[in-house]
């Protein structure tokens, strides 16, 4: 298999590149979700304990595995984080290992980041010539956020004492052989919403028997807009997305229907914006229902954190990334508003989210696209820039 930078990467991987490839190819056929993922867990498994990684615990959570690599010195105790849950979408990619679960793909790259997490461990148990210990953590249930939470409730950070924390995304805007790097705010928060405004339905050329809701809904899409642009500090990141308006029936224009349902996404970088946010919503939803006579109901659910990379270790990182590579295949991250529940995991530790290019002429779609695949060719590299940060890491923290 051809692969990027093949006169920069080490040798185990680049003799790996193929089996990489094919671990890949088989983790996308066979897709799983959320905490749901049995063949996933049993796969990575079968994989360490071939490769002669001692006692990967598979009960911490479920649906994810915990590895530790041990060097032969004493040191700190630092984690890698790989995604390994799938989207519950179809598979258009049209490859020979597409999915073979209908609703199911991996269309967001993580059977990738599964592969080069996989192909590091490999690599940190045959070369423990480093202080301290890897702990790898292949977690389930990222697309939902809710597994870099589990894994914290697990108690992995007190019973390895993990000092920091690093993990990595595929990038499909950014060429192969490039590695992004941001420090500070990288990826927003989440919180979604969703809206129901209730009146009474009735005729539509008797407008006065009922309370029609539509003219509430149709406030409420306009006046929600004016929290971003009028009641937070224009210096804050922030978005508020309306995404779905319902109510009444298309085939039936002379009915006013009882009830309109809104539902929307709130991302910001800051927590204290998020709740800002929040709280006004709520109660703008009430003032405008109330004005129209109507009444509402507003669910909302927080979603990840947002990702904000340690500056110090993120500097580093790009620097191991420029020695390795050139500077010229490191590019400073332009922020951006979708989410990723690594966020979790830095209100606990320092940690970096790094970005690998994958885009070339044969892929060019976009994350969470029924069309995209993960692009093998960067595996090699991947692996190499991972297993360097660790091991340059640990060496610093050694002193």
């Amino acid at each position: 298999m051809p692969y990027v930078l093949s006169d920069k990467v080490l040798p185990e991987f680049a003799a790996w590149a193929d089996e990489l490839a094919a671990i890949r190819h088989e983790v996308h056929k066979t897709p799983e979700l959320g905490f749901d993922t049995e063949r996933t867990v049993s796969r990575i498994l079968k994989l360490l304990g071939e490769w002669g990684v001692e006692n990967p615990a598979s009960t911490t959570v479920p649906g994810g595995v915990i590895a530790v690599i041990v060097g032969e010195r004493p040191g700190a105790t630092i984690a890698f984080r790989a995604d390994i849950d799938a989207l519950p979408m179809d598979d258009k990619s049209g490859k020979p290992w597409a999915s073979l679960i209908p609703g199911h793909a991996h269309a967001c790259g993580h059977d990738g980041h599964q592969t080069w997490l996989l192909g590091t461990v490999r690599y940190l148990s045959l070369h423990r010539d480093f202080p301290g210990r890897v702990v790898a953590i292949f977690q389930p249930a990222e697309e939902n956020v809710k597994g870099a939470d589990a894994m914290i409730a697990s108690g992995i950070f007190e019973k390895y004492g993990i000092r920091e924390i690093y993990g990595a995304h595929d990038e499909p805007n950014l060429p192969k052989g490039v590695f992004g790097f941001h420090p500070g705010p990288l990826q927003a928060s989440s919180a979604n919403f969703w809206i129901t405004v209730k009146g009474a339905g009735t005729h539509g050329g008797r407008p006065h028997l009922g309370t029609d809701p539509i003219p509430a809904g149709a406030l409420l899409v306009s006046a929600l807009q004016t929290i971003v642009s009028r009641k937070v500090d224009p210096i804050e990141p922030a978005v508020l997305s309306i995404c779905s308006i319902n109510a009444g029936r298309f085939e039936a224009p002379n009915v006013i229907p009882g009830e309109l349902t809104l539902s929307g996404t709130i991302r910001t970088y800051s927590d204290e914006v998020q709740k800002q946010i929040i709280t006004l919503l709520r109660e703008m939803c009430a003032d405008v229902a109330k004005s129209e006579g109507c009444t509402v109901d507003v669910k909302i659910e927080n979603g990840a954190k947002s990702v904000l990379n340690d500056p110090e270790r993120t500097k580093k990182a790009a620097a191991v990334a420029a020695n390795l590579f050139g500077p010229e295949h490191v590019a400073d991250l332009k922020p951006f508003m979708s989410s990723e529940d690594f966020g979790s995991y830095q209100r606990i530790v320092p940690g970096v989210m790094m970005r690998v290019g994958i885009r070339d002429e044969s892929h060019v779609s976009g994350v969470h696209s029924p069309n995209f695949d993960f692009n093998d060719e960067v595996l090699p590299a991947a692996c190499t820039l991972f297993a360097t940060i660790i091991r340059t890491r640990l060496e610093e923290l050694a002193g």
